[in-house]
Formats: structure tokens, C-alpha cells, sequence
């Protein structure tokens, strides 16, 4: 339900209530016709206020069986209905108000306000049960460690790094393309005493990020992503999405990625709660990456919350993970945490910042050293972004960010700093 909706639903109370039991010559007599009939009445409404809509429902049928002529459950019923997304129905028992001749004026023109806005849900629904939202940006970026090269050049020994494996700069530019299709269900799903919408998303996407002198770091991902989702409108909402991706290093096939993720929102007050969680496959391609092929598994929870009537949105969360790989050099698990926030700081512009903290312990002995790695990950992001309402730059949205990654590691050629800044300019159509 959004604002509109709920201030629709607001004045109908508003306007209705003082003047239901003048209704169809209602009287609190009438109201009150048996102590049975009035209790269930004032459960009806508590169970819809908690939540309980079909139990409501229920409640307030039977009151109006008992006495078809209460037009003040009537509407109530038909507040019931609409929250459990059956919008025939409460077409059908606010129609029935507004035929009733006793029915007061000031009470027609609520119920109108109600039925307009029940109008305009059935026909956003119907009218669009697909929806397709093609996107494309372009954007430059400056990245001073293209190949994670570590901090420092010597090994144990002595031994020096070769000036390649040495950090190396440069610039890049990206570009992504992709189309994203929505199909909405009218039909309403019950679960328990919660209505909910069934939704399916699809979407395929472009990334290439190409290097102006480094490019065997240049690297191309293609993206298909699909699955099924189920909204409750103002309490929760859960989504299933399976993944796979094509990844190309350097113009040269590197492996696959697929994955399913489940996620399970609910919405709060002023704030939502979401738990996560991946199940990822790693396979790659070149004979020299064969250790690294690996399931990687993590869940967690992550809390965002609304403040400065919604101007500040601030999110933390935390997470654990497990790898398992080929080589057991690679497998490894640990845990990260994060707290981010973003404010509106001007008009159809914001700015947002975030902080990630991770450590993972190795259980494979790495070559040479003859240490299982143990790391940690301090990363850093600032950024802004700009909605163009007007101009020939209408619709489209620039972005700029900049990331700085410390990696600690008891291996040093796997400790490493990286700082990338760059800048976007894209759009949805």
C-alpha cells in the first residue's frame, strides 16, 4: 500500500465512522442488536488493525449476515477486503453503501474517494501485467591496483617480485547494458492471515570494464537472472532468484558462476528487516584456475532503517560464509560485517557512504610459505548521485564513487591496498 492508498483508507475512516450508525436509519440500538453481533463487530475490526485480515473478514461477513442493513460493517468489510488485495469485493460492498438512498453526503463522497482509488489499482494491475525496463550507462574510472598486486615486493628469502606482479594503474571505461521484464499476477496468494501478490522477474545484463594499457585485466560479464517473488504490501515480502554468469578475463573465457539466492523481507515501523542467503558455483575454465573451482555458501542479516521522514536511510548487517574448494588453499570461511547510509543532500540528488569489515582464515598451506592464509578486509565507499529532471540530460542519472580496499594477509604477497574513483552517467527507459 503506498501513501496514496493509506490516506484514501485515512479519510474514509475520517469521514465514515462519526456518521456510519446514521446509516439506512441505523440507531446504536441497531448497532448493537445483540451483545454477540456487537462483539463481533469490534473483533472484526481488531484482527484487520492486527493484521488478521481473513479472520476479519470472516468476523464482519458474519455480522452483516445477522443484519444485512449495517452499512457501517459493510464499509469495513470493504477496508477488510481491500487489504486482503480482493479489490472486486470491496468494489461490490462500497457500491453497496453508495447505492443505499439514506446514505449521508459527506459519507458518498468518501466512499467515491474509495472506490476511485480501488479503480485505479485494478486498472494499474491489469493494464500492466508485464513490464519491461531496458537500461544503459557508460562510465570512466581510475584504478590504482588493476591486478591486486600486494604492498610489498619481497618474499621470504629474499626473492623479489617481477615488476608486473608489482601493483600496476590505469584507466578503464564500462559499460553496461541490460533489460529487466516483470510479470505481475492478479491473482492474490493467501499465506496464513497475509495476502500477497506473485510476481516473477527476469533479467539479462552486459558489464565490460575495458583498460587502456592493462587490458588482459579487461574483464566481460553476462548476466541471466530469474525467479519468482511474493509481495505482501506493508509487511514482508520474499523472492527466490537463480543466477548464472559468463565472466571473460583479458578477451579470454575465465569460467561460469551460477547461483541461487533466497531473500525474506519484513517491514517494519520506520525500518525493514531482510535475511539473505547464497549458494554459489564456482567453475572455471583454464587448467591453471582448477584449484580454485568451488562452492561458496553464506547467509545473514542486514537492518535499514528511515530517518528525517525519510531523507536519511542508514543499513547494517552481518554475514558468514563458507568456501569449499578444489585445492584446499583456496577453501576457506570467516564472517563480514557492514554499516552504510544514505541521505538526500539536495533536490533529485543524494550521497551515500559505506564501511565492510571481513576476516577469512584459509585451510590449505600456500606454497613457499607454508602458511594457511589469515586475512582481513577493511573496505571504504563514498559516493553521490544525480537524477536530471529536465535539459537534454532528462531522465538520465550520473553517479561518482570512490572505493579504497585494505587487505591484510599473514602471506604478504596476498596483502594489498586498491583505491578505484570513478564516474557514471546511465538511464532506465
Amino acid at each position: 500500500m503506498n501513501a496514496r492508498q493509506a490516506e484514501t483508507i485515512d479519510t474514509l475512516k475520517r469521514v465514515c465512522l462519526p456518521v456510519f450508525l446514521a446509516i439506512a436509519g441505523l440507531s446504536t440500538a441497531v448497532a448493537q442488536e445483540t451483545v454477540d453481533t456487537d462483539k463481533l463487530f469490534k473483533e472484526g475490526i481488531f484482527l484487520r488493525e492486527q493484521g488478521q485480515v481473513f479472520s476479519a473478514i470472516e468476523a464482519l461477513e458474519t455480522v452483516l449476515s445477522n443484519n444485512p442493513s449495517l452499512n457501517r460493517a459493510r464499509l469495513e468489510l470493504a477496508v477488510a477486503y481491500y487489504r486482503a488485495l480482493n479489490l472486486e469485493q470491496a468494489t461490490q460492498q462500497s457500491q453497496k453503501v453508495l447505492d443505499d438512498p439514506k446514505t449521508p453526503e459527506n459519507v458518498r463522497l468518501a466512499v467515491l474517494t474509495f472506490l476511485a482509488q480501488i479503480k485505479r489499482d485494478q486498472a494499474e494491475l491489469l493494464a500492466k501485467p508485464h513490464t519491461w525496463e531496458p537500461s544503459v550507462s557508460l562510465g570512466v574510472l581510475y584504478d590504482t591496483n588493476v591486478n591486486v598486486g600486494p604492498s610489498g615486493a619481497t618474499l621470504p628469502g629474499g626473492l623479489v617480485l617481477q615488476p608486473g606482479s608489482t601493483p600496476q594503474h590505469d584507466w578503464a571505461t564500462v559499460a553496461q547494458a541490460g533489460v529487466a521484464h516483470t510479470y505481475s499476477s492478479p491473482m492474490v496468494m493467501r499465506i496464513g492471515e497475509t495476502a500477497a501478490r506473485f510476481i516473477w522477474q527476469t533479467s539479462a545484463g552486459l558489464y565490460h570494464k575495458n583498460y587502456a594499457e592493462k587490458t588482459d585485466f579487461n574483464l566481460t560479464a553476462l548476466s541471466l537472472s530469474t525467479g519468482p517473488a511474493w509481495v505482501a504490501p506493508n509487511k514482508w515480502r520474499a523472492k527466490l532468484n537463480l543466477q548464472g554468469d559468463a565472466l571473460y578475463l583479458g578477451g579470454n573465457y575465465l569460467g561460469f558462476y551460477s547461483s541461487i539466492s533466497p531473500t525474506f523481507t519484513l517491514q517494519l515501523k520506520s525500518g525493514e528487516l531482510t535475511w539473505d542467503a547464497l549458494a554459489l558455483n564456482k567453475n572455471f575454465d583454464r587448467q591453471a584456475d582448477a584449484g580454485r573451482d568451488s562452492n561458496f555458501y553464506s547467509t545473514g542479516l542486514s537492518y535499514g532503517h528511515l530517518f528525517l521522514q525519510g531523507k536519511l536511510a542508514v543499513q547494517l548487517g552481518l554475514h558468514a560464509f563458507v568456501e569449499d574448494a578444489a585445492d584446499s588453499r583456496f577453501s576457506n570461511d570467516g564472517w563480514e560485517t557492514f554499516v552504510g547510509a544514505n541521505v538526500v543532500a539536495w533536490e533529485n540528488g543524494s550521497v551515500f557512504g559505506r564501511y565492510s569489515y571481513k576476516e577469512a582464515k584459509h585451510d590449505g598451506l600456500e606454497p613457499v610459505f607454508n602458511l594457511a592464509r589469515d586475512e582481513t578486509e577493511n573496505r571504504m565507499e563514498v559516493g553521490f548521485g544525480h537524477n536530471f529532471k529536465e535539459s537534454v540530460l532528462k531522465d538520465w542519472r550520473l553517479s561518482g564513487s570512490w572505493q579504497f580496499t585494505d587487505s591484510r594477509s599473514n602471506v604478504s604477497i596476498y596483502t594489498y591496498e586498491r583505491e578505484v574513483v570513478g564516474v557514471n552517467l546511465g538511464r532506465s527507459f
